[in-house]
């Protein structure tokens, strides 16, 4: 049977005016949408900047990150490599321009030579106004950051250190306990991540907090399960994420939405209230950091404006990033360190016979001088640091104008920047056979033969990690 197409035979509802104007509407919208996803997808193109093909709506290249089918920083590797001979790339981190830097020379230059172009790790503070833990050292911006860091920098004197080695030596019998115990129950098998996340628990929190966190003894300590309550990733945080990217954060201002579950919040609020008061009736005269913010709080002064450096909410956001990274990134080095010695017993064996020549030497006592004069342990810690960095990519941005040395490309404040640590670690050019363990890389003589920004595990220049 044949069928009429004609105008007449449609149903007269398909043209009604209100059908054609939603249909209008919803056209304008998708427009609408596909250019507010894009706006900004053209501009390494037309600055003539060697950048990735392809970016999505909305995503840029960062869909397959998005839905987890690659983590960001072997997506940057993968283009570090496609990129080789270029000083820097550009990629769309959703609808934001980014400039990935590989270039040794303009990494140093970034994070060093032209720091006061580059103060800021984050444009602002936008989706985490309400975010109590926020305001710390790795996050605080401009002016603030530096007051707060110069205050906070006595923490890691070498008198500090040397006041804290009998904590350590302590924790360290009770991990080499904890480790003969897991060798006799579990036919010698033994958990050195959960073993090292335990230990430096135990250590974060007495030389830092004067408290016995005993996670060594007990997995599940108030500590170590907060510790790992952390790092879980969730529904929650993965949806607030998704919202910042794509430029909506605002909007977690205005619900007053955080990252973390509310137990985690009460858990440091109380952990700084209450060791605070032990500083100040004279319970705990222990000279860790809390006696440092204690110090810090009694000592300041009104500023002009009225307002206080050291808040109640900068002191509890820098005792959790202190906690954390005191365990967490020391953890994993640690656990990747015992990785590579299991892996590689000539290595292994090498650094014992010198540990153990060294201890002999000094009647049976681990000091800080002692360790300080371990040139191979620090030449295996490096190399560890080197194949296994804990923060693979760091990130930069512009706040003040800057014209990139030998070329014509010019960052404008707030565009930010990568600098893909794992990549220039891995490099064949800095360090040949990069994927073998190989603890020689960091003699005095190979350190003297490779430029500056090649080695970063802890970032570089006056923005470098405060407890390195």
């Amino acid at each position: 049977m044949a069928v009429d197409w004609s105008a007449t035979s449609w149903p007269a509802a398909v043209f009604h005016p209100s059908v054609a104007l939603a249909a209008a509407v919803a056209a304008a919208a998708v427009l609408l949408g596909y250019a507010y996803s894009t706006y900004h997808h053209g501009k390494w193109r037309r600055l003539g900047v060697p950048h990735a093909g392809g970016p999505t709506p909305l995503l840029g290249h960062l869909t397959d990150v998005v839905m987890g089918r690659v983590p960001l920083v072997h997506l940057v590797h993968a283009l570090y490599g496609q990129f080789d001979g270029c000083r820097y790339f550009g990629i769309y981190e959703a609808r934001k321009p980014v400039l990935v830097v590989r270039d040794p020379g303009l990494v140093h230059s970034v994070m060093v030579g032209s720091f006061a172009h580059f103060y800021d790790r984050n444009a602002s503070k936008v989706s985490f106004k309400h975010d109590k833990l926020f305001d710390h050292i790795a996050n605080l911006r401009g002016e603030h950051w530096k007051a707060v860091r110069a205050k906070l920098s006595p923490t890691f004197s070498s008198a500090k250190l040397k006041s804290m080695m009998g904590d350590m030596n302590e924790c360290t019998e009770r991990l080499i306990d904890n480790l003969n115990g897991q060798i006799t129950t579990n036919n010698g098998v033994v958990d050195v991540n959960e073993a090292s996340a335990q230990f430096t628990t135990d250590t974060i929190g007495r030389c830092a907090f004067g408290l016995e966190c005993n996670a060594l003894s007990n997995p599940d300590s108030e500590f170590r399960r907060t510790g790992r309550d952390i790092f879980i990733p969730t529904r929650r945080s993965a949806i607030l994420n998704f919202i910042r990217l794509v430029d909506f954060g605002w909007l977690l201002d205005v619900f007053r939405l955080c990252d973390l579950p509310d137990h985690i919040y009460e858990f440091f609020g109380n952990v700084l209230e209450t060791t605070m008061e032990q500083h100040k009736t004279g319970q705990n005269n222990r000279n860790d950091f809390i006696s440092l913010l204690v110090k810090l709080k009694d000592d300041e002064q009104v500023n002009k404006d009225g307002t206080k450096l050291f808040t109640d909410e900068i002191l509890a956001a820098n005792s959790f990033v202190f906690f954390v990274a005191g365990f967490e990134t020391t953890a994993s080095i640690l656990s990747y360190c015992l990785y590579e010695l299991a892996i590689n017993p000539e290595i292994q064996i090498k650094l014992r016979e010198i540990i153990k020549e060294k201890h002999d030497e000094n009647e049976g006592k681990l000091s800080y001088d002692m360790l300080k004069e371990l040139k191979y342990l620090d030449m295996v810690i490096n190399e560890t640091f080197r194949l296994h960095p804990p923060v693979p990519i760091l990130s930069r941005v512009c706040t003040k104008k800057y014209s990139i040395p030998d070329s014509d490309l010019t960052l404008n404040i707030g565009e930010k920047l990568l600098i893909p640590t794992y990549s220039l670690h891995n490099d064949p050019k800095y360090y040949p056979n990069p994927e073998i363990f190989d603890p020689e890389r960091f003699t005095d003589e190979n350190k003297a033969l490779r430029p500056h920004g090649t080695f970063l595990p802890f970032g570089d220049g006056p923005r470098i990690c405060i407890g390195k």
